[in-house]
């Protein structure tokens, strides 16, 4: 995203202050960041941190915040010019994200050459500075992509035999699985490197983490892995929430919120070429924190906006209490593909 932003804001490319993709935590107290420029994680601010504890860090070391609120459609369209253009440089390509892609590169070998070559056409045709990971299996690419993004090429090589002596440096926090709380009960057993957990016997991990945790964790930590590239990523459902900045019952504001979602959807929709036969919704209330999910079949596949919408209000009609809602959130799912066919309107 800030890719992106800095692309299409080019002082923010040279910015000394710390720039966050998120809303001002002044308008949206429970916001949180989405990205943020090198200045803003040299002082420890990172993706998902509250806006608001990112404020007060970047004040306590004399940093001034730029907040930058998110466009998701903006980024949509690069997300499409970019896998187009790799498509057309891989036999077969799975998109994780908007922002993320595993290639099959077989054809090149682990020459970086080639790598810096379509490195080089991305900024040439997009603009886009991308980074990219070449190993011999998509878990040690991926870290291998995570290490290249601080490389002044953003090109990081692990030859085949070479993924436990790359991994062994690394934070076992950097291992893909590993979360906050794993971290935090391997570091009580005095392991913080990848290369500390690979040398703990599969046994022990099993004792520890379960079956298959631990396994996963034996594996992961040498660097073996034996998943495969499934191509292009099919999506189950679409979705958007929102925080509230305070729980509200003002339905011109709930409503406001809906249509917004709604229209987020519907583009992500239209960027992957998909339509949705089903629409829900999402309602966290204040206080209790309860949370309700409610759907409805669609009269027929879409990717409408404004049919979203009216999906979405009449099951807030039928379900919502009247209680104060903190979160709301619109979902379309039972996806399939669009159909290039069009609608002609016959003359009355």
């Amino acid at each position: 995203y800030y890719s992106v932003e800095a692309l299409e804001s080019p002082a923010l490319a040279d910015e000394a202050r710390a720039v966050i993709i998120s809303v001002d935590p002044r308008e949206y107290p429970r916001a949180v960041v989405t990205t943020a420029n090198g200045v803003a994680r040299s002082i420890g601010i990172t993706s998902g941190m509250s806006t608001a504890i990112a404020t007060r860090l970047a004040r306590a070391q004399g940093v001034e915040v730029v907040y930058v609120p998110p466009r998701h459609d903006v980024y949509s369209r690069y997300s499409r010019r970019l896998m187009d253009l790799l498509r057309t440089e891989t036999p077969l390509l799975e998109q994780r994200s908007i922002d993320e892609a595993a290639l099959d590169w077989r054809q090149h070998g682990f020459a970086s050459e080639p790598v810096a070559r379509l490195r080089e056409r991305i900024l040439k045709e997009i603009g886009l500075s991308v980074s990219f990971g070449l190993a011999a299996n998509l878990l040690v690419a991926k870290m291998a992509s995570e290490v290249a993004k601080g490389r002044e090429d953003h090109l990081c090589v692990v030859g085949p035999g070479e993924e436990a002596a790359f991994l062994a440096p690394l934070s076992v926090r950097a291992l893909v699985g590993i979360g906050p709380k794993s971290e935090a009960r391997l570091r009580g057993f005095e392991i913080s490197t990848i290369g500390q957990l690979a040398e703990q016997p599969l046994a022990w991990l099993v004792e520890q983490f379960g079956a298959a945790y631990g396994r996963y964790l034996h594996h992961a930590s040498r660097g073996e892995d034996d998943s495969t590239l499934v191509g292009e990523h099919t999506y189950k459902s679409v979705s958007a929430e929102h925080t509230f900045a305070r729980d509200t019952v003002d339905r011109v504001e709930i409503w406001q919120r809906l249509q917004a979602q709604a229209q987020e959807v519907s583009e992500r929709l239209r960027h992957e070429r998909l339509v949705a036969s089903e629409v829900a919704i999402k309602v966290r209330y204040g206080v209790t924190w309860e949370t309700i999910t409610r759907q409805q079949r669609l009269g027929s596949p879409t990717d409408d906006a404004k049919v979203l919408a009216a999906g979405a209000a009449a099951l807030m009609r039928k379900s919502w209490t009247r209680r104060p809602i903190r979160l709301i959130g619109l979902r379309a799912a039972k996806l399939e593909p669009a159909r290039d066919d069009v609608q002609l309107t016959l003359p009355a």
